[in-house]
């Protein structure tokens, strides 16, 4: 029997998290989507902060969770790769601690949002440990990728060539 590569299941929860969240969002009035959320730049963010998250434990439904900033880590995923250590709060999520359908959960410091809970800390931990991605990066890759590239460039004609027939008879199938 195969096996379903890990990367595709994961892809797989994301994408039905995503859909589950922003349906809910879009009936809950007092949730913002993040497109229409007031966002926290970075530099405003700093040990101490209290907030939500919000994700979705069973069902469709999103529940919030607790979320202390333990720390800004700088350029840990390489230059201008930011990170946001949290710690998440709440009985479902001490008990859980982080798991992989959290990646993606929005946080919110003061109403606005300041990023997507992106991984846990520590492998074998239940220590709910977060890094979050700060929305700022996320919103400059979103506006790299809808920037329209440069003029594209014009082929050049290139002679068709006819492969031979397999068949003596220069009969060719299709």
């Amino acid at each position: 029997m195969k096996r379903v590569p890990l990367v595709v299941v994961l892809a797989g929860f994301l994408f039905s998290f995503l859909i589950c969240v922003q349906s809910t969002y879009a009936q809950t009035a007092s949730l913002q989507s993040p497109a229409a959320a007031e966002t926290l730049p970075l530099d405003q963010i700093h040990a101490g902060m209290h907030g939500v998250a919000y994700t979705v434990f069973q069902g469709i439904k999103p529940e919030s969770m607790d979320v202390e900033v333990l720390g800004i880590l700088r350029n840990v995923n390489g230059p201008k790769g930011d990170v946001i250590l949290v710690r998440l709060g709440g009985a479902k999520v001490e008990y859980t601690g982080v798991v992989a359908g959290m990646s993606g959960s929005p946080v919110y410091f003061n109403g606005k949002l300041a990023g997507a809970v992106a991984f846990r800390i520590g492998e074998f931990s239940k220590e709910p440990i977060a890094g979050v991605t700060p929305i700022s990066e996320m919103l400059e890759i979103s506006a790299l990728d809808s920037t329209p590239t440069s003029v594209p460039v014009q082929a050049k004609s290139i002679p068709s060539i006819r492969p031979r027939s397999r068949f003596p008879s220069g009969a060719e199938f299709c």
